[in-house]
């Protein structure tokens, strides 16, 4: 193998590996990246097993190949490269050596025999289901979603984010849920979705996430077996689904909610982050004490202090107190947009709160706790 790379392209390529492999795994070949060149191009591969990540780019060719060698060595050395291209070149007993400029490193490698490899779509016979997303409203409900998934390693049908069927036509729905606020959002697709739905786990959407950024076109998804895969531009990255049943997630969205209050999203915000600093550690209960026209928030921490802050809020309903952990509402806000507006319903002091914005294809509700 002897290729040559411009080093913007393969920087962003080791970049992205750096979330895939696991540092401290087991199994020492999971720490290395494969890399294979040919027809003027290179691709790079990293796998945990759970998440594999396969990136293309163009490259002048010398001779085609492949080798393995640490992911994270390599980002490191063209990391500090200030030239503008990078020249990998195999040598004797699975070496690397990579070069620029005046520097020369040579790198222990792995037989690139022994490297798991991409899993393949479709495998055993399994039924796929295909359908295309835009980047932009893929990158949307990944951000709309993934802070709500569980951390809980106990309930492991709760460490992903779900899709499955909107009950809109031609739209797919995303919820995630950790047993205290759920999440759920809908945006349009073209193609083809499971018919069960699938689960999608926090670490493959969180890379898929970052890969979204720089994306404008279609996204493409296929679900097959236990494994997921996603083409965005010249990469795919493949994740094994989550195991489990998700829950009925319908049964905690309140039907109705008779009393609505609407406030600015940013003064909604940054009163919460004040009040909660004075609330408990653990719990970040914050109490709400709703009234016509006006929101008064309330903290209490013994071992701190107290605070309270009133806030102008459109709300005609019954006056009510209902207590919730600051910290969930904070984490939604941040990922609505700034300068709107929020309204949130409520039924009574023992009831889910149901806050959306204006995404009408988005909804977060969030259980009230007992202050």
């Amino acid at each position: 193998m002897n290729v040559t790379i411009e080093r913007e392209a393969i920087l962003r390529i080791l970049g992205r590996t750096q979330g895939v492999v696991d540092k401290r795994h087991s199994m020492a070949v999971l720490t290395n990246a494969l890399v294979e060149v040919h027809d003027k191009e290179i691709s790079i591969v990293a796998t945990d097993l759970e998440v594999s990540l396969k990136q293309t780019a163009p490259a002048q060719v010398g001779e085609p190949g492949k080798a393995a060698a640490s992911a994270r060595t390599l980002f490191e050395i063209v990391r500090e490269s200030s030239a503008d291209e990078i020249r990998l070149r195999t040598l004797d007993n699975q070496w690397v050596e990579v070069s620029y400029g005046k520097s020369n490193f040579k790198l222990m490698g792995i037989d690139p025999e022994e490297y798991p490899g991409m899993p393949k779509a479709g495998a055993n016979g399994a039924q796929s289901a295909t359908f295309e997303v835009a980047a932009g409203d893929l990158g949307e409900m990944v951000r709309k979603t993934i802070f709500a998934v569980s951390a809980d390693d106990t309930r492991s049908n709760l460490a992903g984010v779900y899709i499955t069927k909107s009950k809109k036509k031609n739209q797919i729905r995303m919820v995630a849920t950790d047993g205290h606020r759920l999440a759920v959002i809908d945006r349009p697709i073209t193609g083809t979705l499971p018919e069960n739905g699938a689960i999608l786990p926090r670490k493959g959407l969180a890379e898929i996430g970052k890969m979204l950024g720089e994306e404008t076109g279609k996204v493409g998804i296929t679900v097959s077996g236990n494994e997921a895969m996603i083409t965005v531009g010249d990469s795919v990255l493949s994740m094994r689904l989550v195991e489990g049943s998700f829950p009925d997630y319908q049964k905690v969205i309140p039907k109705e909610t008779p009393n609505r209050m609407t406030v600015s999203r940013d003064d909604f915000l940054h009163t919460l982050r004040r009040v909660s600093i004075l609330s408990s550690e653990r719990a970040r209960g914050v109490r709400f004490r709703l009234s016509e026209g006006t929101l008064e928030l309330s903290a209490n921490n013994p071992d701190m202090g107290e605070a309270k802050e009133e806030l102008a809020v459109d709300y005609g309903g019954a006056e009510m107190e209902i207590g919730f952990n600051a910290k969930y509402l904070i984490d939604v806000l941040g990922v609505l947009p700034e300068g709107g507006n929020v309204e949130i319903g409520f039924g009574d002091e023992l009831s889910p709160g149901v806050l959306s914005g204006d995404d009408a294809g988005y909804r977060y509700v969030v259980m009230p706790m007992r202050i």
